[in-house]
């Protein structure tokens, strides 16, 4: 009698739903990390993205080795190791904990099948969120579509307690003669390590999570809801990242949380709630994209599914350098090209400017940055890409365009951000950062920045462009409308 626990997002101990329901049959367990070379391999994959990954396997093997065991790693398709592993220790129980996106559903059926012929006993566990798609439904039994209701209803349910961490763990007795191979690295796919002290693997496992969190819930979680739209302030949890490979765990996020709200006080509550708000849409998010998978690529909203995008690929080149020539968007780009990860408010900023100034399918966006974040979560980034283009559920409406200057001047009031990441501005007048081309030639000299030689004019004029994306969405509704 022996348990195998697949690990895949959820590169943890403490709080492993999947882990701990292996320990309670008291068999003997074999941990394994399954390396898939269609996802090392592929070209929608970022090397800063694969690499955060590894190190996160990484940690946890130090982790499994410190309990005096081992994790597996092994190369393959999920189902062809699994049986293998079945075969060379006679297992015949395994658990992991599920995943929700179209695809994973598709291996994990597939899995569940295979071993199931086999005559092992599979055990899939809620892990990943609070509340599984599902879940939550309205009274006619459907998947909610608009966000506001699904949180009331998310905020009156009970919530699982998290488990302990794991001291001691009953484990295969040959569990060190196994196969196993090395924690993979990106060199080894024919990637670029990222090179920097931020990038060491201590930056991405399990202990550097439980830090970060403990960071935040000490003092910025009670000036979020006032801070948390300012890029040039490091302001937000910054948990994106470990919510996703699984290094910390919702629940143990979420109970943090409560603690800490029981005890805060007048604005701190407000602040407290909303950082809630921001758990509660990922979890929205894993059920719209669980309900609707056509929406991985046709938009949730069929009058949408026809806008006639233009496409530019030299537009959708300067977006992707950060050289449009307005400069909220280019130092977002920036953060995003050089550290794997941009803030919530530019991420906004960002797809709108793409899908309503350029005109590009909110599709290429999408893609850009399921390659480039290293805390890539497929339901998060579509559905945050379609509230953005106005083409998903519960969306921002396809006339409320942000204007890039005015979004700049709010949530970057003193240019910080900007002049970290577009170090030609830095000198720029406040009055102008936000729109350097209406420097006089003078100031242009003075701050060393001439526009168009240092930094570019801007790629489309924004009143204009409004006015054209706003017919051309209206265009596609009426068409729709005849259909």
């Amino acid at each position: 009698m022996t348990a195998i626990v697949w690990f895949r997002r959820d590169l943890r101990l403490h709080d492993h739903v999947a882990l701990h329901a292996a320990m309670l049959t008291d068999d003997p367990i074999i941990p394994v990390y399954i390396v898939e070379e269609s996802l090392c391999r592929s070209a929608v994959v970022g090397d800063k993205r694969l690499h955060a990954h590894f190190a996160a396997i990484a940690s946890l093997c130090d982790a499994w080795a410190q309990l005096g065991g081992r994790l597996l790693i092994r190369h393959g398709s999920p189902q062809q190791v699994l049986c293998q592993l079945v075969q060379e220790t006679g297992a015949d129980k395994l658990f992991f904990n599920r995943d929700y996106t179209p695809e994973a559903r598709m291996r994990d059926e597939l899995v569940s099948e295979v071993l199931s012929s086999h005559g092992v006993f599979v055990h899939t566990c809620k892990d990943l969120v609070l509340h599984e798609p599902g879940e939550i439904m309205t009274k006619q039994r459907t998947p909610y579509a608009v966000f506001t209701p699904y949180r009331r209803v998310w905020q009156t349910l009970p919530k699982d307690r998290p488990f302990p961490q794991p001291t001691t763990v009953n484990l295969f007795d040959r569990l060190k003669e196994l196969a196993s191979e090395t924690v993979p690295t990106v060199e080894a796919f024919g990637r670029k390590r990222p090179i920097g002290t931020e990038w060491e693997m201590e930056q991405f496992g399990e202990r550097a999570a439980r830090k970060r969190l403990q960071q935040f819930l000490d003092e910025d979680i009670y000036t979020y809801k006032e801070k948390r739209d300012m890029p040039g302030v490091n302001a937000t949890s910054r948990l994106s990242f470990a919510l996703n490979a699984g290094t910390l765990s919702i629940r143990t996020v979420y109970h943090s949380v409560q603690e800490v709200l029981a005890s805060a006080q007048g604005e701190q509550v407000a602040s407290i709630e909303a950082f809630l708000t921001e758990l509660i849409w990922r979890e929205f998010y894993q059920q719209v994209l669980y309900f609707h998978p056509h929406t991985t690529d046709h938009a949730y909203l069929p009058q949408f599914e026809t806008v006639a995008w233009e496409n530019r690929k030299d537009f959708f080149t300067h977006w992707c350098q950060g050289e449009t020539g307005y400069p909220i968007v280019d130092a977002a780009m920036k953060q995003l090209n050089e550290t794997g990860w941009m803030h919530n408010r530019l991420r906004m900023i960002t797809a709108s400017f793409l899908t309503k100034d350029l005109l590009v399918d909110w599709r290429w966006g999408m893609a850009y940055f399921a390659q480039q974040l290293i805390d890539f979560d497929e339901a998060a980034n579509i559905g945050g890409w379609q509230w953005s283009a106005s083409t998903g559920t519960d969306a921002q409406p396809y006339f409320r365009i942000f204007n890039p200057v005015t979004q700049g001047e709010k949530f970057d009031p003193d240019g910080a951000f900007v002049k970290k990441y577009l170090p030609v501005l830095r000198e720029v007048p406040l009055q102008y950062i936000h729109k350097p081309w209406d420097m006089p030639e003078h100031i242009q000299e003075q701050a060393g920045c001439k526009i168009g030689f240092d930094y570019p004019i801007p790629c489309v004029d924004h009143a204009q462009r409004r006015k054209l994306a706003m017919a051309l969405f209206q265009e596609a509704k009426d068409r729709h409308a005849k259909t």
